[in-house]
């Protein structure tokens, strides 16, 4: 039996082992005082009185247990016994993708690609977020991908339950291992068949070698396969270092660019983000568009868009040419390799299935031999179109219909597009198709009403032509709606929140927000330049005000003129008392929305996106708060100037968001989307997709 069964450690009491790996040994505690179960990973390390090491770990376990995030198990506590390095984390009754996937490929089965559609984007979301945070995984992999359902258990080698939901484990342990066994530059660490090549070469990884892990995922969930086998690890890791990927049989060449493009050699030839990886694989498989969502300001006349969104952007990575390595380089990784791979991460006794553990290695797939044989990978319902929502005049009083090859209907009949709720329809008018069944259908409500707060849900029937009725014949032929469980929260970001002061959405008060605070960073560099520092100071108040809300302690007449200078409605960008801000309502609200049950691959898509760049813009504020409380310190002329236009800077980049990448847009990732791009991508949301029924 274990030392460690019976013991308390803290409040914490050790119940029984749940499995041994290469990295921990995983028990599962009970919680004393709260009575709940968790699960306590002892990490295979010792410190022996070492306080410098004893203060790294501390530094990477404290990272790391900062992580916040619905796909990502969260760690509670860390610390030391008899010089042993343990993790406290939250005990999931669920079992890892890699049990499952081992469960249906003995079937010689394959994952649906319906329920991968499902789980990419959530993961996805995950790395971006940890990422955003400056935590690098180092170790994806199914092992430490845990499975669970709030229906009930998940039964290995059956269906997955429609509302599964993916938890990473093991997040930066790699990191926090290293600490605790002083791992010197040029060890590898992590699992051959799913590391990066710079990861291979023992080099500094960052977060692309998450991504390319990410894409040896997706390849295998897709396959049944791994993208690089071998019979020993220094054969998967020369395979890995310097062959490309067998192309997956039976899959569609935009597919499989996607998976040519996560995998490789050159990290600067990837997606550089894994949302980036996602959104590609969404738009292979015809789920996602990016027609323009119009900015939010009013205009006289609707702006009608009669083409369909343009199509995403599939040119192939330049092939990596691998440098020359000398032999005896080579030779050095090889003995590295097979270090690592016998003392780090060879596999011990396979932990219980359902169990918070993904320290073990998964055992090898039994893959069929005779790969001509793999069945074809299993397509979902045909998505034909999609319903985007507007603003023209108004918030959200526009919707765009746009699909495409439609059968034409029969002589003497016509298509219809309704939006309805219950028994309430709405027709936005007929559905004219062309020659290859395309269509678009745009419509503006002439009260300028809030369309996604009366309507949940979208129509096309085939009506009599002429129609003498007014009212929908019934014969619904395609459908469209947003999944009951998203729909709440996708309205409190769009549409009214109860908690705001105005009972505004929280997407829109973060719009406001951002409009505000922009303009007066530039008003506090007009002031300042006319010669006006009393003016410059009070926008310095108002920005800060407005960036920490009402019921913080800071917010109120910080230049000392009797007055609380604040444009907005008092909520606070940021957390402020008990209430979370826009940014941290957009966050939960995104997350809400997203572990629905049914939540659709819109919402899990641009929900993740959202995440991303709010927390952009959240980061970014605490920045420009505190640059502003440093300029109403009164700092000398010259210095005063210098902070301002910093801050003018800062202000455009929570609006806009910032192109880091040079590729001439702001995408949705971790520090190029602003407010902007939150706003676009929450919109997004609220897709609806169109399908036969």
């Amino acid at each position: 039996m274990s030392v460690w069964i019976g013991k308390t450690l803290g409040k914490v009491r050790i119940e029984k082992l749940l499995g041994r790996g290469g990295m921990a040994e995983v028990y599962l505690g009970t919680h004393t005082t709260l009575q709940r179960s968790v699960a306590v990973k002892f990490l295979h390390g010792y410190f022996e009185e070492n306080t410098d090491l004893f203060e790294r770990f501390q530094r990477e376990a404290r990272v790391v247990a900062g992580l916040r995030h619905p796909n990502i198990i969260q760690v509670y506590d860390y610390d030391v016994v008899d010089d042993r390095p343990y993790i406290v984390m939250e005990y999931i009754n669920g079992p890892s993708l890699a049990a499952y996937l081992k469960s249906i490929h003995e079937r010689s089965g394959r994952m649906p690609l319906g329920m991968i559609r499902r789980i990419l984007p959530m993961l996805a979301a995950a790395l971006d977020y940890a990422h955003q945070q400056g935590v690098v995984h180092r170790d994806i992999k199914p092992g430490n991908v845990l499975l669970y359902s709030k229906k009930g258990d998940i039964e290995l080698g059956e269906s997955l339950p429609q509302d599964v939901e993916p938890l990473l484990v093991d997040f930066g342990l790699v990191r926090v291992l290293d600490s605790a066994n002083q791992t010197s530059s040029g060890l590898i660490t992590g699992t051959p068949a799913y590391m990066s090549p710079e990861q291979a070469r023992g080099e500094r990884v960052d977060h692309r070698a998450d991504v390319y892990s990410l894409g040896v995922l997706l390849y295998e969930m897709l396959s049944g396969r791994l993208p690089f086998d071998g019979d020993t690890p220094i054969a998967i890791i020369n395979k890995v270092l310097f062959e490309p990927p067998n192309p997956i049989k039976n899959l569609s060449p935009d597919l499989q660019a996607v998976l040519d493009r996560a995998l490789q050699k050159d990290p600067d030839q990837r997606f550089q983000g894994a949302g980036g990886l996602s959104n590609a694989f969404l738009q292979a498989l015809g789920v996602l568009t990016e027609a323009d969502t119009l900015p939010p300001i009013s205009v006289s006349k609707p702006s009608v868009k009669s083409s369909t969104p343009p199509p995403s952007d599939s040119k192939t990575a330049a092939r990596f040419h691998p440098a020359l390595w000398g032999a005896a380089a080579l030779i050095a990784v090889v003995l590295i390799a097979f270090f690592a791979w016998n003392g780090k991460i060879s596999s011990g006794a396979q932990p219980s299935p359902n169990s918070t553990s993904a320290a073990h290695t998964p055992s090898p797939v039994n893959t069929p031999t005779n790969e001509s044989a793999t069945p074809p990978v299993a397509m979902p319902l045909p998505v034909l179109g999609v319903l985007r929502f507007q603003d023209v005049a108004a918030r959200l009083d526009g919707v765009t219909v746009n699909v495409g090859a439609l059968p034409l209907p029969a002589e003497g009949t016509h298509y219809e597009v309704w939006l309805a709720e219950g028994e309430n329809r709405r027709s936005l008018g007929i559905l004219e198709l062309d020659a290859a069944g395309g269509g678009t259908v745009s419509f503006v409500d002439d009260q300028s009403r809030n369309l996604l707060a009366r309507y949940d849900r979208m129509e096309i029937t085939l009506e009599p032509s002429p129609d003498p009725s007014p009212n929908s014949s019934g014969r619904e032929i395609y459908s469209s709606a947003i999944p009951p469980g998203a729909l709440m929260h996708v309205r409190h970001l769009l549409v009214s929140m109860a908690d705001t002061p105005d009972q505004i959405g929280l997407i829109q008060g973060l719009w406001n927000d951002g409009m505000l605070v922009d303009e007066q960073a530039n008003a506090m560099l007009a002031a300042f330049d006319a010669g006006d520092q009393t003016a410059a100071r009070k926008n310095a108040e108002a920005i800060v005000n407005l960036i920490v809300g009402s019921r913080s302690s800071v917010y109120g007449d910080l230049d000392g003129d009797g007055e609380a200078a604040d444009p907005g409605d008092g909520y606070g960008l940021l957390l402020n008392g008990d209430s979370p801000g826009y940014t941290g309502g957009a966050v939960s609200h995104a997350q809400y929305a997203m572990q629905g049950g049914d939540a659709s691959a819109s919402v899990l898509l641009h929900g993740g996106h959202v995440i991303v760049s709010v927390t952009n813009v959240e980061g970014w504020s605490a920045q420009l708060r505190d640059l502003c409380l440093a300029i109403l310190k009164n700092p000398s002329d010259l210095e005063m100037r210098g902070m301002i236009v910093n801050a003018v800077a800062l202000a455009d980049q929570i609006l806009k968001g910032v192109d880091l990448d040079g590729n001439e847009r702001i995408d949705p990732i971790p520090g190029e989307g602003g407010v902007l791009t939150a706003y676009q991508h929450a919109y997004y949301m609220a897709d609806m997709d169109i399908l036969e029924g």
